[in-house]
């Protein structure tokens, strides 16, 4: 899988293209979406299509992880 720069994810794309920029897989996120996870998602005509600005929000709004919340309990 190719990763893509933000500006080359289209502004409407499809699956393949979304998890070519997250790294994700099509099979998760096709699970995510039945889960009600993941990004937000459209379907037009049977496909399924993804906003560049929902994917961008969706990994902002991420855990990043780490301890950068935590209290020190030190």
């Amino acid at each position: 899988m190719v990763q893509l720069a933000v500006q080359q994810l289209p502004e409407v794309a499809t699956r393949d293209e979304v998890a070519c920029f997250t790294r994700i897989s099509k099979p998760t996120l096709a699970r995510w979406a039945v889960e009600g996870k993941g990004p937000t998602y459209r379907k037009a005509g049977g496909r399924v299509l993804y906003r560049r600005e929902d994917v961008l929000a969706w990994l902002e709004s991420l855990d990043m992880g780490g301890s950068a919340g935590l209290a020190n309990t030190a």
